[in-house]
This record gives C-alpha cells, structure tokens and sequence, in this order.
C-alpha cells in the first residue's frame, strides 16, 4: 500500500488595519500571497470533524480511546470538533446524515458498526470524507475503513512465543471465529511461530463471549493443561480469567495496559498500545489535503506518519527483560519490523486460523 505523509497548511491572517498600520501598498507578489493565505484560512475552516461513539465517551475502554483521539486533533491541529456519544443502531443513520447536512468534514465512525449506514450517506454527500474504525471494506470514493495491520503485529506475538518457550508449545485464546481480522490475527501468529520453528506446536482456542472470564479462564486452564507456556489473547473483558491463570501457573502473557503489568510483572510479556490519537491526526491531515479516500487502510509498522501500534513492558523496555534479551530485540527488529516495512501486507485464511493444534 503506497504510504503518503500528509503536511498540515497553517493559515496566517492578515487584517485590513495591520496592513494600513505598516502605511504601504499591496505590490502584484503580497496581492498573490495575501490571496493564497485567504483560501488556505478557508479550506482549514471547512475541516470539522464530527466523532461517533457507540458508548460513553468516559468509559475507560474503546470509546475513550476516540474521544481522546479526537481532542489531541483539536488541540494540535487548533480546529473545532464535536462528537456524539452513546449512538444506537438505531439513530447512526440519521446522526450520520445530520453531521453532514451541517458541513462537518471529515465524520468519523468509532467502530465497524457505523461502516454501512455511512456507505449510504456517503452517496449523499459526494464531497465528504468519511472514516470507518475498524470497518470492514469502505466505500470508494469518500468511505475508508481504517485498521492495525492485524497480520502484523500477530505474526510479531507468534515471532516471539516461538523464540522464547520452553516446552514447544504456544497458545491463542480469542472469539469470532472465521471472522476476517481474526483469520488475519491467528493465522499470522501461527505462521510467525512456525516461521521460528516448524516443529513448534500452536493451539487456538475460540470462545463465543469475548468477555466472559470464566469461560477465559477455562480456555487457559486447556492450554496449560496441554503444556502450553506461552499464551496470547485477542478479549475484551475476558482477558482477566487468561491474566490469572498465567500468573497462578507462571505462565508469559499478553497484556492489555500497564495495570496488567504491574498485576503480573513476571508474566506479562507485553502489552500493546494502538496509539488512535497519532491516527486520527493523521486522517484529519488527509482530509485536510483535499483528496477524498475510499477503500481500506492500515496501519503499522510500515506507516511512521502513525504508527499502528507499539508494544510496551516499561517506560525502558517493549518487551519483558525476563524473556527478551537485547539480543533477541535485534533479531526482532531485522526478521519481522524491517520484513513489514518493506512488505506491508499479508492475508490469512480460515484455514490459517482454524481451532485447534497444528
């Protein structure tokens, strides 16, 4: 996917009283420039996102994760923004359209969920850019859905489990099975695990409630049973039953913030950060550019204009000192960073990612 790096136009004003104060005249070159910085002010002004949430904008979780995105745009950028919160299925397709008929450019979708009500209105409204989080195809010319490279950062989790077990197996508990990001994800793991070791086995664990503990915590308890020592997730609120298990069982696992590492210093091998603010600048800087953009779009390794993700164990460290030797974080960088950056796309099957062990 070509990478463009977008550059932000700042406008300068410059008033009728400053200019009669300074006592000259405007020759052919500041009568250009002055006319340049009039329509550069304007197309500025008619940037005004407009965020959708599906819950509450405070919720410490995925929806506060946009609403913060959208104040870093409206703090770096200086333009004015508005979102909506707590959005139903059943109002999107009008709040959509009434964002548009008021001329807010770019609207931004925070989930999949608003991706086909935004296709519509997007017929509507030919000259608007619309942004789908983590929808599923976008809608040339003015509808793109926007990711994380799941291949990415999936191969990079299996990558890893493979150098460092000890038993020769690895796990993967997650939900929606068959589900595209999660044949990309899964199947991505396993293929950098058995990229490290063709011998090494890897069993996925599918449960039907990404938020239910218990039933995380019953697939973790499978996997150690079956010697795994290294055990990756992709859960919602589930992720504590996997959590405790690896830190009962000593177990290395994937965390979601830094309360999990501080809750299981010994286990947490990692934990990501998805960085939405530096991507919602980004978007809004494309908008700001002029050209409308439809289809998908991801991030990751491969887009320092903003970044995908970025794994964290400290304030010092991306990854747990315990497992990971600055050696190792060489090897990292050569065999899947620089391998992403130089071909940033992949795709995986159902097959790929099938439940089970392979």
């Amino acid at each position: 996917m070509k990478k463009k790096i977008f550059a932000l136009v700042f406008a300068i004003g410059i008033t009728g009283s400053m200019l009669s104060g300074c006592g000259r005249n405007l020759d052919s070159s500041d009568t250009e420039t002055a006319q340049t910085e009039t329509e550069e002010k304007e197309l500025s002004s008619d940037i005004k996102p407009a965020l959708l949430l599906s819950g509450s904008s405070n919720d410490h979780s995925w929806n506060q994760f946009g609403y913060e995105a959208l104040m870093r745009v409206k703090e770096e950028l200086g333009i004015e923004v508005t979102y909506s919160e707590n959005v139903t299925t059943t109002d999107q397709l009008q709040a959509i359209r009434d964002y548009a008929s008021k001329g807010h450019n770019p609207i931004i979708g925070h989930g999949g969920q608003f991706e086909d009500d935004m296709i519509k209105v997007s017929e509507e409204f030919p000259d608007t850019q619309f942004y789908v989080i983590c929808g599923g195809t976008g809608a040339k010319p003015n509808v793109l859905s926007v990711d994380n490279a799941p291949w990415q950062y999936g191969y990079a989790y299996g990558w890893m489990s493979a150098k460092i077990t000890k038993t020769g197996k690895i796990g993967f508990i997650t939900g929606m099975e068959g589900v595209s990001v999660m044949n990309n994800l899964v199947g991505s793991w396993r293929d950098g695990a058995k990229t490290v070791n063709p011998e090494v086995e890897t069993s996925v664990v599918y449960i039907s409630d990404m938020g239910d503990v218990a039933k995380a915590r019953e697939a973790a308890l499978s996997l150690q049973a079956a010697g795994c020592d290294v055990i990756m997730h992709e859960l919602n609120a589930g992720m504590q039953g996997v959590i405790d298990v690896c830190k009962e069982s000593g177990i290395c696992v994937l965390g979601r913030s830094e309360a999990d590492k501080e809750y299981a210093p010994d286990q947490i091998l990692t934990y990501t950060e998805y960085n939405w603010d530096t991507k919602y600048v980004d978007l809004v800087k494309r908008t700001m550019n002029g050209d409308l953009q439809g289809g998908t779009y991801f991030y990751g390794f491969h887009t320092p204009e903003g970044s995908g993700f970025q794994f964290h164990y400290d304030e010092n460290q991306e990854w747990n000192p315990r497992f990971v030797s600055e050696e190792l974080l060489g090897e990292f960088q050569t065999e899947v960073v620089d391998m992403f950056v130089k071909e940033p796309e992949r795709s995986y099957t159902v097959e790929d990612a099938a439940a089970g062990t392979k």
